[in-house]
């Protein structure tokens, strides 16, 4: 059976539209109601933390549920199967869920990766209820004990003889009881609900904000820190809105989706089902390691204990950034663009800011180059793979990411690959700060 663009449209603004405001949870967003654009497709949904399952956590960038309904629709029939190999918020594997089709998804964030589980999850406002009571319960009589976070980096619990931290002393205690509780849910899915809740106000609840390419302390943050209150009433807040949504979803599709915490140039080997659509965004080559943007998170919950762990994760990210060093060799297709680029790079390379900068452009490709091997594997012979990618610049070199990827899958093998400009963006400090840099979609079919 057939479905038209219109419907899976019409579907989305349904599903997506802003949950009603049911429950007392202090929270008075005004309505931002899913209208499907004409002409481009919105790429991002700057507008995402407003609408339901966006706003479980706020991305500064995440698909738009536009965006993955019109790359499903592009294919004139009803796919059985969508694969993302960057999860992020996890919009194409939910916008797949209402849709009832199966999907798989891949994220090499853990932290990430459970908030795509928590939206997915078979969870009931009843299930969900009985836990918080139970939970606020435990809570008051639980102990405020600190060597729950005996594994946090020093900067993070404030302590005597130190200039700088996120968390005042008593915040810290009260996260220790939060985390003891949560830990003593035996649902995991209910576990990771209140997981998810608890991140989505960690830094709200601290003395720093995520801007850039990490974190940095808030103006006068001293003589304003946060107290146990503030996380109390935040954590409610972000409980209410999050179990609104989950009240409102529970009849629901419920098609198959598997979501993979792992690394995507080799996690796509375990996948075996063929899929009608491969659909996803890269992390741009702007040398932005995004376990610093979430590194608070991570540390806080667990999901990382040393160094060690965190070293382990950062080589686990799309060679996108220099933070770590890593082995670098370039693709083996051809690209005229690409050898271009890198000889220029090469040529001004006293000039960058990082001498590596070459070899990290080179790695990138080479990245995606092997994303786009299994995805040529795991494609459809009537399906497609659809990338939303953006350029970057180095001393001047602009990285033409959607050109260099095009002539990368044309030398694959890929049968018809075309490339669209879909906005413009703004470059980063270190990269000049005034250029605009395009973000594209690359389309590419067998």
């Amino acid at each position: 059976m057939r479905n038209s663009a219109e419907l899976y449209l019409q579907t989305l603004q349904k599903h997506f539209a802003q949950a009603p405001q049911w429950f007392s949870s202090g929270l008075s967003h005004p309505v931002t109601p899913f209208v499907p654009a004409t002409g481009a497709a919105l790429t991002t949904y700057q507008g995402g933390q407003y609408t339901a399952f966006q706003r479980w956590f706020h991305f500064k960038e995440a698909f738009s549920p536009e965006f993955v309904s019109a790359a499903i629709a592009s294919l004139g029939y009803r796919p059985s199967h969508v694969i993302d190999p960057f999860g992020g918020s996890g919009t194409s594997a939910i916008t797949s869920q209402l849709l009832s089709i199966n999907a798989t998804t891949v994220e090499v964030n853990p932290f990430l990766a459970d908030v795509i589980k928590a939206k997915l999850s078979p969870l009931t406002g009843e299930k969900l209820l009985s836990a918080a009571i139970d939970f606020q319960a435990q809570l008051q009589d639980t102990p405020a004990d600190l060597a729950r976070l005996a594994h946090l980096p020093a900067t993070f619990i404030e302590d005597e003889g130190k200039d700088r931290w996120i968390f005042p002393r008593d915040v810290a205690r009260r996260l220790a009881q939060y985390l003891t509780c949560i830990d003593a849910i035996e649902d995991i899915d209910v576990q990771r609900f209140f997981r998810i809740v608890l991140g989505a106000v960690l830094v709200d609840c601290s003395n720093v904000y995520v801007n850039g390419k990490g974190r940095r302390y808030r103006g006068a943050w001293r003589l304003n820190q946060p107290v146990p209150e503030k996380l109390d009433l935040h954590f409610g807040q972000q409980f209410n809105t999050s179990f609104e949504d989950v009240m409102r979803f529970e009849q629901r599709p419920r098609s198959r989706v598997t979501v993979i915490n792992g690394d995507s140039r080799t996690a796509l080997q375990e996948v075996q089902e063929k899929a009608d659509l491969v659909v996803f965004s890269p992390p741009y080559p702007n040398s932005f390691d995004y376990t610093d943007i979430y590194n608070v998170e991570l540390w806080v919950l667990g999901y990382i204990e040393s160094s060690r762990d965190n070293l382990t994760l950062r080589n686990k990210t799309l060679r996108s950034h220099v933070q770590v060093r890593r082995s670098y060799e370039g693709p083996k297709g051809k690209s005229k663009k690409l050898s271009s680029v890198l000889d220029l790079l090469g040529s001004r390379r006293d000039t960058l800011w990082d001498s590596t900068i070459p070899e990290m452009v080179g790695a990138y490709f080479h990245d995606l180059e092997l994303v786009l091997e299994q995805s040529q594997r795991l494609l459809e012979s009537t399906g497609r793979v659809m990338m939303v990618v953006g350029d970057s610049r180095y001393a001047n070199v602009r990285i033409e990411v959607a050109t260099i990827l095009a002539e990368l899958a044309e030398s694959m093998g890929f049968g018809r690959v075309t490339t669209r400009e879909v906005r413009q963006m703004r470059a980063s400090a270190q990269q000049g700060g005034s250029f605009q840099l395009a973000e594209s979609i690359v389309e590419l079919t067998l």
